[in-house]
């Protein structure tokens, strides 16, 4: 599987539509949502999950950037997120890099930073590396 099929299949994702996650791609791979009011719990501001989402969707997106082309995935086994700062409305942008990618394991890291270029949150993620599905691949 080509790394470009593999984004097609992630930007039409129900759960990157219903959230409005945006896949961006350059040297790395960036997670963009514009916050709204639908992403907002109780208090008035994004729920912790959102921010989790796009740290998790960027870490995995940079570390499964490197194991596609050798018909791996891999998959969060575990997510720690520290969260800084609340996240309010506007652009916010996720950015990560694999820290080891192994033969069963990968881990990554992730900071979340608002339009003032302010870090939000920042994240550390295990993966599990295993075989492409063949659903995958059609």
């Amino acid at each position: 599987m080509t790394l470009e099929r593999f984004l097609e299949k992630v930007r039409n994702a129900p759960w990157y539509r219903l959230l409005g996650l945006n896949v961006e791609v350059e040297n790395a791979i960036s997670i963009v949502l514009e916050v709204q009011e639908k992403h907002f719990q109780a208090l008035g501001i994004a729920h912790g999950g959102v921010a989790a989402t796009i740290l998790d969707s960027a870490i995995g997106l940079n570390i499964n950037k490197e194991l596609v082309s050798r018909s791996k995935i891999a998959v969060t086994s575990q997510l720690n997120v520290h969260y800084l700062k609340p996240v309010q409305r506007g652009k916010v942008k996720a950015t990560a890099r694999p820290l080891y990618i192994g033969s069963k394991v990968a881990v990554g890291f992730g900071e979340l930073k608002d339009e003032k270029g302010e870090t939000l949150a920042v994240a550390t993620a295990t993966f599990y590396i295993r075989e492409i599905d063949s659903e995958l691949i059609e």
